[in-house]
């Protein structure tokens, strides 16, 4: 008979063991490398968000966006423009971590270039700015995107929509509220190629609340994955049109967080308020145009 030693099974356990803490050594490492890059790609995306509010005639506007992960698929800029109009770029980079953040970054050089040598129109803009991000995006990833362009002294916002969540203008109309969606001009960017976009155009007046959002918004959930929406948002918006833009960005984020009641997210936010304010009708340039619609 041959006899079993009952530790031979055992024999291998310090080996295991070692080749285990071996093993879980490297996956620590690896995840601290990840974490590294991670909050480089954050302080990236931290330098992409505008750091200074150009000053622009009766215009006041704020924002505020919030990456669900370290990093963010969002995306989100205002600059001041040739005669000293507001440029405003608002998009949403169909991916998620690090791919994302590094689109994100690809897309706001591209419109931080161009602009610079902006003698054309926004729709032709937007092509350009198309055709070069399908360079950069990877198949299956793409990029809606708001380009927008305010001129403080005739009012006029001209603008175009490449799939983005539709902007709204918020005006006050016999007592009640109309809401006029920005919806003018065409499919995402990086995926159709030499797409065709439209432009338009809008005369804002005072007193006039211009919102641009990314749809991570309207989508905060709730632990029970009930989302806040859109007809929360309309109200919270309307509830406190009369504030400061900066404090309706405020309150529309802890609205959307009071709903969200801790729950974790999984889709970036944006939000962009501007109000026109109401001293900008009495300026010059707003009583010429005036007359001139008159005429």
């Amino acid at each position: 008979m041959t006899r079993i030693n009952p530790l031979s099974t055992h024999n291998h356990l310090p080996a295991d063991f070692a080749a285990l803490a071996i093993e879980n050594s490297r996956l620590m490492a690896a995840l601290a490398a990840e974490s590294a890059e991670l909050q480089i790609a954050r302080s990236v995306q931290e330098r992409i968000f505008p750091a200074i509010r150009p000053f622009i005639p009766g215009l006041d506007y704020f924002a505020d966006w919030r990456p669900a992960r370290c990093v963010s698929g969002d995306y989100i800029d205002y600059f001041e423009l040739n005669g000293g109009n507001l440029g405003l770029a608002v998009g949403d980079v169909c991916a998620k971590g690090v791919p994302a953040a590094l689109l994100t970054s690809s897309l706001h050089s591209l419109i931080r270039a161009l602009r610079l040598a902006q003698a054309s129109s926004l729709k032709t803009l937007m092509g350009t700015i198309d055709k070069l991000f399908a360079e950069v995006c990877p198949d299956n990833c793409y990029a809606s995107l708001f380009l927008g362009e305010y001129d403080p002294e005739s009012g006029q916002l001209h603008y175009v929509n490449a799939g983005h969540e539709p902007p709204f203008v918020l005006r006050q109309s016999g007592g009640h509220f109309q809401t006029i969606f920005l919806e003018s001009g065409g499919p995402v960017i990086g995926m159709l190629h030499d797409s065709v976009y439209r432009e338009g155009v809008l005369t804002l007046h005072a007193g006039d609340l211009l919102v641009a959002y990314t749809d991570g918004l309207c989508e905060t959930a709730n632990a029970e994955g009930v989302e806040w929406g859109w007809p929360r948002f309309q109200e919270t918006v309307e509830a406190c049109a009369e504030e400061r833009a900066r404090d309706i960005v405020d309150a529309v984020l802890a609205s959307a967080e009071g709903f969200a009641g801790g729950a974790p997210q999984l889709v970036d936010l944006t939000l962009w308020v501007g109000r026109v304010d109401q001293t900008a009708a009495e300026t010059p340039h707003w009583r010429m145009a005036a007359e001139l619609v008159a005429a």
